[in-house]
């Protein structure tokens, strides 16, 4: 079963992401810190922003041998909601509907920050968004592993 991921228009993340854009385009150059920081102070679900995370090699026992490295596993959470009791880790994509690898990134961010945090996998949800399209997805292991979503590395 590969990762469920279900596709939705204008979804209020979409929405917030063309709102921040609008409201901070002479406040930051970039798209990134625009939706960001528009996120962080008008959205009340959202609760960070830039969120560095990382696993050790010796922490990723699930994907033994998977990076043949001992460097660490690292990357930053665009955005942390928190809505319907669930932590929903959020990465802003400007062109979301042609990303090919956004659901593995946003997959290991989860997966970091459950093992960085203790709160199971099961508590997480993940997406990746542009200002027309957001897609959302359960984080499973299994999934992942079936289907391989993982050989691109």
């Amino acid at each position: 079963m590969p990762l469920d991921i279900i596709e939705i228009t204008g979804h209020e993340v979409s929405n917030l992401a063309m709102w921040g854009l609008k409201e901070n385009h002479s406040r930051f150059s970039q798209a990134h810190p625009r939706v960001q920081s528009f996120m962080l102070e008008n959205d009340s679900k959202t609760i960070a922003m830039e969120v560095p995370i990382w696993l050790e090699h010796h922490e990723i026992d699930d994907f033994t041998n998977l990076f043949k490295t001992f460097q660490p596993l690292t990357g930053h959470i665009d955005i942390l909601r928190v809505d319907d009791d669930k932590v929903w880790i959020w990465d802003y994509k400007p062109n979301a509907h042609k990303e090919k690898f956004a659901s593995t990134q946003v997959f290991f961010y989860a997966l970091m920050l459950s093992r960085r945090t203790s709160i199971p996998l099961e508590n997480f949800r993940c997406g990746y968004f542009d200002t027309s399209y957001a897609y959302l997805f359960k984080p499973e292991i299994s999934a992942v592993r079936k289907n391989k979503v993982l050989s691109q590395f």
